[in-house]
């Protein structure tokens, strides 16, 4: 929006997948007081930019070099589009729980959240399983605590292979939050919401919301083949300005973590 404002030619080249493509309703940005949905919301989004010149392509992005000129992009296709600059937005690809009865995209924001800042509050007095297992779940499982009584962590590992420390073990078992070290097994529900969770040992636990805290995997293949400094986790560094350490080329979004 702000590039094609100022006059720029802009080429969004965009696979059209992610967070933002989800069935989820948005109720935390300001100016929509009854919520709106992602799908809406980048919709909107995109005839925003369009109206002030910008030019959208729906395609997946294979290879990206430097150029002459600057740099040259590759799509599915095999065409290629060139421009002085880049920007890499790709962000990232959640480590989501695999039902073994279950599309979990049906479910991924519907009663499948991965943000308690997002849409902790529709957990209110309602049963919540959180997902993961390091000391970051068991955290994320305590703050629940603001909305219900009714949690539970499961770590989708077999037995003795989470990463939980002593301590907040402790904690879950202070604040009678229930551990099941287990991988997921069928779930019961329809629609995209969930009633119950069902363990490879039979045991069913009844849930009307689960929160992914596994983590994600950042999107920046692209860049690492571009000669872009990434971090640890494999995140793309970028300065208060958003560049990178290839000179014309900036990040922006989750994938910067």
């Amino acid at each position: 929006i702000y590039l094609a404002r100022f006059n720029r030619s802009v080429l969004v080249l965009d696979h059209g997948s992610g967070r933002s493509t989800t069935h989820e309703v948005n109720e935390n940005y300001l100016g929509f007081p009854k919520g709106i949905a992602a799908r809406r919301l980048r919709k909107l989004g995109r005839e925003q930019a369009e109206r002030f010149g910008a030019e959208f392509l729906d395609c997946r992005v294979e290879e990206a070099a430097r150029s002459r000129a600057g740099y040259r992009v590759t799509a599915e296709d095999g065409r290629e589009y060139a421009g002085r600059t880049l920007i890499l937005a790709t962000g990232v690809t959640d480590k989501l729980p695999e039902f073994e009865n279950k599309d979990v995209n049906q479910y991924f924001g519907r009663s499948l959240f991965w943000c308690i800042t997002c849409d902790g509050h529709k957990a209110r007095d309602a049963r919540v399983a959180v997902v993961g297992a390091d000391d970051q779940c068991a955290t994320t499982a305590l703050q629940f605590l603001n909305f219900t009584k009714h949690v539970v962590v499961i770590t989708n590992r077999p037995p003795g292979e989470s990463e939980l420390s002593r301590r907040k073990r402790g904690h879950l078992k202070a604040a009678n939050i229930r551990l099941y070290e287990s991988r997921i097994g069928p779930i019961r529900g329809e629609d995209g919401f969930m009633r119950a969770v069902v363990l490879p040992d039979g045991r069913r636990l009844k849930v009307d919301y689960m929160f992914n805290q596994q983590g994600a995997r950042p999107n920046s293949l692209l860049a690492r083949r571009l000669g872009v400094k990434l971090d640890a986790d494999g995140y793309i560094k970028v300065d208060n300005e958003q560049r990178t350490n290839v000179g014309k080329l900036y990040a922006a979004g989750d994938v910067t973590k």
